[in-house]
């Protein structure tokens, strides 16, 4: 299949690059900085000319795991409204008269906390400046697909902002949330998935999660016992209590999610066999 990947270079899209062409599918990267895999075209996503002429080519599927995150949200707002909430609408219209399937990446963030679990058709109530922009992208349509989940996986950059990425740069004592608890998958799971959802043509909005929940403190040992032989130290701890567990309550799709500590033992595989991506987790004291 003809798939090509908005954002990349970022920690999600550069893993689903990546692991579709390890699959044999033909894969053009699009990022703001030169990548070495994929027929890779450097552009920005607000160059909205730039996009509408890359999509006359002819696509099986388009992936956004493009995204303006937390705090540089706040830091842009005009920037993170375009791309979380204007541009996957956009995408939609360009496709309208084409055979291309989007798949869009959205995020457990769309929902505050308060009242989980949350279902595909749980009402978004997120409060925060990026909640809203996420929950304003989702596209729900018969004929793109919005994945909705929350992701761990290593980053190619050493300044990434992820929960693993973090933890790697530890040597303890740390402390881990027993009440923050989480629902999502690794970024090559989600890779996984997207390739089994693209051959299903799976449509509409989906909750890609195993319906197991998990707390970070619990999250964090698995990435200490399977990274570094359980050697960092660490603390329970309390003082977080946030729960955005989400459940799947679709039966039409064959993709099993599979267990957290499967999911972070093949990312550690994944890892290994990709060191040159990620120097900074090889790093000698």
């Amino acid at each position: 299949m003809r798939f090509l990947v908005l954002g990349a270079s970022g920690m999600a899209g550069h893993t689903i690059s990546l692991y579709l062409l390890n699959k044999g599918h033909d894969v053009t990267t699009f990022s703001r900085l030169p990548l070495p895999y994929g027929e890779n075209i450097i552009g920005d996503v607000m160059d909205q000319p730039l996009l509408e002429a890359l999509l006359q080519n002819d696509y099986d599927v388009i992936i956004n795991a493009v995204g303006v995150l937390n705090e540089a949200c706040d830091q842009d707002r005009a920037r993170a409204v375009y791309v979380n909430s204007y541009l996957p609408h956009m995408l939609v219209d360009l496709l309208e008269n084409s055979e291309t399937k989007l798949i869009h990446m959205s995020t457990d963030c769309v929902f505050s906390g308060k009242s989980a679990p949350y279902g595909e058709k749980s009402f978004p109530d997120g409060e925060t400046f990026y909640d809203r922009t996420k929950a304003l992208g989702e596209i729900q349509h018969p004929r793109h697909l919005t994945f909705r989940n929350s992701i761990i996986g290593p980053d190619p950059s050493s300044n990434g902002i992820g929960l693993f990425n973090w933890f790697m740069k530890q040597t303890g004592p740390i402390r881990g949330y027993t009440g923050a608890i989480w629902t999502g998958v690794t970024t090559l799971t989600l890779a996984k998935a997207i390739e089994k959802a693209a051959e299903e043509n799976l449509t509409g909005l989906y909750h890609l999660v195993n319906n197991d929940s998990i707390s970070k403190y619990d999250l964090l040992h698995l990435f200490n016992k399977t990274f570094k032989d359980s050697t960092v130290e660490i603390t329970p701890c309390n003082s977080v209590q946030i729960d955005k567990t989400l459940i799947n309550q679709r039966k039409d799709f064959s993709f099993e999610v599979p267990g957290y500590e499967q999911m972070i033992v093949e990312m550690k595989q994944w890892v290994e066999s990709h060191q040159s991506l990620y120097p900074h987790y090889f790093k000698k004291d």
